[in-house]
C-alpha cells in the first residue's frame, strides 16, 4: 500500500513539473524552447471567376492543363461552379481540385 501511494506521488510531481516547464516555455520564462514552429497564415487566394478569366489564368489552377482551360473558356457562360461536371467539362475528380478556387459571378454571364 505504501509503495501505490509512493508511485502515485512520484507521477502526480512528474504530470506537475511537466505542467510547469510547459507554461514556462510558453509565457517566455526558463529556457527559450519553442514548442511548436509559429507559422504564419497563408493568405486567402482570390478566387478565379470561371465566365471571366483568361485561358492563361484558368491554366494556373491545379491540375488545368492549357487544352482543359481552353474547354473551360470555349463552354462558358457557366451559371452555377457545377455546370463544369453536369456539361462534363471536367470530371468530378479535376473539378474537387479547384472548386474552392473558383467562382461564378451571377453578373458576368
Amino acid at each position: 500500500m505504501r509503495r501505490a501511494f509512493v508511485l502515485i506521488g512520484l507521477g502526480a510531481a512528474a504530470i506537475l513539473a511537466g505542467v510547469a516547464w510547459l507554461a514556462a516555455a510558453q509565457f517566455g520564462g526558463g529556457e527559450k524552447t519553442p514548442l511548436a514552429p509559429m507559422r504564419a497564415e497563408a493568405p486567402t487566394p482570390i478566387k478565379v471567376d470561371l465566365n471571366q478569366a483568361g485561358v492563361e489564368e484558368l491554366g494556373r489552377l491545379p491540375g488545368i492543363t492549357p487544352s482543359l482551360a481552353e474547354r473551360i473558356a470555349r463552354n462558358r457562360p457557366y451559371r452555377k461552379l457545377d455546370d463544369l461536371v453536369t456539361r462534363k467539362v471536367l470530371g468530378k475528380k479535376q473539378f474537387a481540385r479547384i472548386r474552392e478556387l473558383v467562382l461564378v459571378n451571377r453578373g458576368s454571364q
